[in-house]
């Protein structure tokens, strides 16, 4: 059944963090340990208290249990990259898992019940081929023909680029039934460098993993199934901006480039974007019931309310995933787009999502929540 017309739908999305749960403070005590350095300790310090996270999760168990260190005891060199892409090999498929199994959940269906035609997997921290995609082809038991493929080394907007993957196809081609996976491991790649990209990477960055089931109107209509409609996706690159946030491949890790500047950068810049963006999407300030808004950093998101002019809590759902959370990447605006999803909000009303990504690259998405109460 082919049709031009037919919206997508994202009628789930599912989370995952894996099983290291860890506080700031204990988090911030091995990183003291790690730098063994006053100097760090001190903007460390700083760092963590005012970054508004409460927890962070880790697929090894060093920054939660010391005497359990795997990939960063103290009485060893620090490993290469090649020892942490093994590390991520091992991880990042039973976690990718454990997210759709909850998309899957939400819709009470499973992988075989429901059907998955199309696949396309979003990671930074871990690239190897053969690939996650063929990986979960082979764990889920997908068909032979699914069509499949990956999008690495994007950064954390890469959810945005995927969603539109997915959403043209599902506009080619209405009984198309289209999973999203994006999973990251963040703290595999930790390095105890003393200089402002690391350190605040350090006190930011988590792993998690989130999953999102796309399929048309048509046959979210037909199966009663709520969920966001996708109308319009708006790209940015503020070419300004291309040297404040980065990733860089060494011997050692994948390497952060996150500028400090870049709250300031972003408030300048957002006022102007915004106007490019609402003529785009046609959609603006005043008629936006809800936002969705990528939290890189708590200061991150204090700039997009002062430039926006966002008053009450209009980005809790932002606040509440980097509390619980920090910064993972580019699954963290499925796990906010997660809370707005359960938070029931009224059919008809608009959502606009907003992440940010290297180059600086700004990725904006219109949406209409449909099917609920």
């Amino acid at each position: 059944m082919e049709t031009g017309f037919d919206l997508s739908r994202i009628i789930s999305i599912g989370t995952a963090v894996p099983e290291y749960s860890t506080s700031q403070d204990t988090i911030l005590q091995f990183m003291h340990q790690a730098y063994n350095d006053p100097t760090a300790s001190r903007k460390l310090n700083v760092l963590f208290h005012q970054s508004a996270i409460n927890c962070r999760h880790s697929a090894i168990p060093d920054f939660s249990d010391f005497d359990k260190r795997k990939l960063f005891p103290l009485t060893r060199e620090i490993p290469m990259v090649a020892e942490r892409i093994d590390v991520f090999k091992q991880k990042a498929l039973p976690l990718s898992v454990k997210s759709i199994e909850n998309a899957f959940k939400n819709i009470q269906s499973s992988v075989a019940e429901f059907g998955i035609t199309h696949l396309i997997t979003v990671t930074c921290t871990g690239i190897y081929n053969p690939g996650l995609d063929i990986e979960l082809i082979e764990e889920l038991n997908l068909p032979p023909d699914t069509f499949h493929t990956g999008l690495n080394f994007i950064g954390c907007n890469a959810a945005f680029p995927a969603l539109r993957i997915a959403d043209s196809i599902v506009k080619s081609q209405a009984d198309a039934r289209v999973l999203v996976v994006c999973v990251e491991l963040c703290t595999l790649h930790f390095q105890p460098k003393n200089d402002i990209d690391n350190l605040l990477s350090n006190s930011i960055f988590g792993d998690g993993a989130a999953a999102v089931i796309m399929v048309s109107e048509s046959v979210a209509i037909e199966q009663n199934l709520k969920g966001f409609s996708l109308n319009k996706f708006s790209p940015m690159l503020l070419k300004s901006g291309k040297d404040f946030m980065g990733w860089n491949v060494n011997s050692v890790n994948f390497e952060m480039i996150l500028d400090a500047g870049i709250p300031d950068f972003l408030a300048k810049e957002l006022n102007e974007l915004m106007m490019a963006v609402s003529e785009k999407l046609h959609l603006t300030p005043e008629n936006i019931n809800h936002w969705a808004v990528h939290p890189g950093g708590k200061k991150i998101l204090q700039a997009v309310e002062r430039a926006l002019q966002l008053k009450n809590d209009e980005l809790k759902h932002s606040y509440a995933v980097l509390r619980n959370n920090g910064n993972m990447s580019s699954p963290t605006i499925l796990f906010v787009l997660n809370e707005l999803f359960k938070s029931n909000p009224k059919s008809g009303e608009t959502v606009f999502a907003l992440g940010f990504g290297p180059g600086i690259s700004v990725d904006a998405a219109s949406m209409v929540c449909h099917g609920f109460i």
